[in-house]
């Protein structure tokens, strides 16, 4: 081969060379990056792997994840407390009752690492309810029970979000827990108990009244036997100074702020129109305090009635039956009314100290005295970290029903993915990446309650 044709060649080959060089370059100059994810319904409730958790509300991974639109329907309804307990009943009729007839339009999105599973939960609800058998005195009667309501009764109810996953294969009369998911679990069961007939089933519970102030949802398993708590100390304990719901409550606030440190390690206040965290024993008898609040006779013990109403709804001077005025101490109320001059008479000069602690004590009565007092859990008990964009803490308003400002909830669960605890579910993206799970939605109930009965959940 000549020297001019191997030149030729080798110039031939540097050229496709370059041409090739340059088209490459030109492909890489002019790439483009694909567009944002946008947010679609899915058929399951897929959990993406993520390396950075969503550990809040705000996080930006929940602005494109995908979501599962929930259709809630009637799961459990027309059921009624036992005695003492009323008006507790807020989704009675099942979806027509629940935030008056709104549908809730429930979407749940999910995210999990290395370590932990995160679930977002939004639904509608115009109101919040915050207190669960609340003690009133002579209050209200049912209407949809024949219960009297004299004395001591435990009445108001909270808002419920719960989520039921398989722990062992739980079946009851219905079916398996894998075709008919939470009402293996939690409907007819033994006696119509909420328990399944064989097998166990996990329970995440959040729930105004008794969770949510502290910073967790409650952590509940179901077995054969019973529906409790899971192992540990509890996160509430019910304020009673006896063994109905007629007994009346052991205690009331002392006075204290009820300063916490939530779940997530941050601080709050409770307020104490709402919540009993710091505690002092209920002084008082009310039933006393009842008779020297309705006495007649002017220039003698009692006659507040004819200023502040029969039950305390205001007549001449203003109401003092509100929730609101759980805000003020034993202490404060006791020096608000010895500062009133026009109650002198029958305050200051007729009364012992004794008498006005009774009549103190019909004024919580009429407001309501909390049913449950809280308690920092640990064990698994605490296994589930919850936050919600409508928390106790932000609560101002104690007029009852309370509005809520973002007439939706937003709820975010974070818990291990594997616990190691028996009464929880273990969730292993190595061994199985779907679990069948239910979800119920409550309105001021505990008992009733909307949602689907099975969907998945999906570790993608």
């Amino acid at each position: 081969m000549s020297h001019n044709m191997r030149y030729t060649k080798y110039l031939t080959a540097i050229i496709l060379v370059g041409i090739f060089t340059i088209q490459s370059c030109e492909k890489d100059y002019n790439y483009k990056a694909p567009p944002p994810h946008v947010a679609g319904a899915t058929a399951t409730l897929e959990a993406q792997y993520v390396s950075s958790a969503p550990s809040a509300i705000s996080s930006s991974y929940w602005k494109t994840a995908d979501y599962l639109k929930v259709n809630a329907v009637n799961v459990s309804i027309n059921g009624v407390y036992g005695d003492g307990l009323l008006n507790m009943t807020g989704t009675y009729n099942g979806t027509t009752s629940f935030s008056k007839g709104v549908n809730p339009g429930l979407t749940l999105k999910a995210a999990y690492d290395n370590d932990k599973i995160y679930i977002l939960a939004e639904w509608s609800d115009t109101t919040v309810n915050l207190s669960e058998a609340s003690w009133l005195w002579d209050g209200p009667l049912d209407p949809l029970k024949t219960d009297t309501s004299g004395s001591w009764t435990s009445q108001r109810n909270n808002d419920k979000f719960a989520l039921a996953f398989e722990i062992q294969s739980a079946s009851s009369s219905f079916g398996t827990f894998n075709s008919v998911g939470c009402a293996a679990s939690c409907h007819t069961g033994i006696n119509n108990s909420m328990h399944p007939d064989v097998g166990t089933v996990d329970i995440w519970n959040w729930n105004l009244a008794r969770s949510s102030p502290l910073g967790y949802a409650q952590d509940l398993v179901a077995d054969p036997s019973s529906l409790s708590d899971d192992s540990g100390n509890k996160m509430h304990a019910r304020n009673v100074n006896g063994a109905t719901n007629r007994s009346g409550p052991a205690y009331e606030w002392n006075g204290v702020s009820q300063t916490i440190t939530l779940a997530n390690g941050q601080s709050a206040t409770l307020d104490p129109a709402f919540y009993l965290y710091n505690k002092m024993p209920f002084l008082g008898n009310i039933a006393n305090g009842d008779s020297l609040f309705h006495n007649d006779v002017l220039n003698q013990p009692g006659h507040c009635n004819t200023c502040h109403g029969e039950r305390g709804e205001g007549a001449i001077n203003s109401a003092i039956n509100s929730v609101s005025l759980n805000k003020k101490s034993r202490t404060t109320l006791m020096s608000n009314m010895d500062n009133v001059s026009d109650m002198t008479a029958y305050w200051n000069n007729n009364l012992t100290s004794a008498q006005k602690d009774d009549i103190i004590a019909y004024i919580r009565g009429l407001c309501g005295v909390p049913g449950y007092y809280l308690t920092h859990p640990d064990g698994s008990n605490a296994d589930i970290v919850a936050s919600s964009n409508v928390t106790p803490v932000q609560i101002t308003n104690a007029i009852l029903p309370v509005t809520n400002v973002h007439s939706k909830y937003q709820l975010l669960l974070v818990r291990k993915l594997k616990t190691n605890n028996a009464d929880d579910i273990q969730l292993d993206p190595n061994a199985n990446r779907t679990y069948k799970f239910g979800v119920a939605l409550m309105d001021n109930d505990g008992k009733n309650h909307i949602g689907s009965l099975v969907e998945t959940l999906t570790l993608k």
